[in-house]
């Protein structure tokens, strides 16, 4: 039988702070939370701050119809155990389209986003890894849990 997966929503305040959005990540993700993310290439100032704890598995052209001009994107993962960059990708949400936290370690499926295969949410339905998500305008998180 196909395990279908619980989703439910959680409605953020539109001047929700950085310890907010941290406290509510501590709250579904006590230990530490994985930020899976394919970060553009113009996005110079993050990756250069992340430059320590941003773990690069791949870069990949971003498609024709998603930016123009072409650009390229970094695949990869930070470990996040004090949730200190939380907030800074949920503010970055609306430029880093291909954005996932969770609490699994799901790095050895980041191989498999390439030029072809961009959607990384794929990878956590296809194998049924709980995870979050960030829904439009910033205004909910979707919680999916297997």
């Amino acid at each position: 039988m196909e395990s279908v997966p619980k989703i439910r929503e959680i409605w953020l305040d539109e001047e929700i702070n950085d310890q907010e959005f941290a406290d509510t990540i501590n709250s579904i993700y006590k230990q530490e939370c994985y930020i899976y993310a394919i970060i553009p290439e113009w996005e110079e100032e993050l990756l250069a701050e992340l430059s320590n704890d941003f773990v690069v598995f791949n870069k990949i052209p971003f498609p024709l119809t998603r930016i123009f001009p072409r650009t390229m994107g970094y695949v990869g993962y930070i470990k996040d155990s004090n949730k200190q960059y939380v907030y800074e990708f949920y503010l970055l949400h609306s430029t880093i389209d291909f954005l996932v936290f969770s609490d699994t370690d799901a790095s050895q499926y980041l191989n498999n986003i390439n030029k072809k295969n961009i959607d990384i949410y794929k990878i956590f339905e296809s194998n049924k890894i709980p995870h979050i998500t960030i829904g439009p305008d910033c205004q909910w998180l979707n919680v999916v849990q297997y």
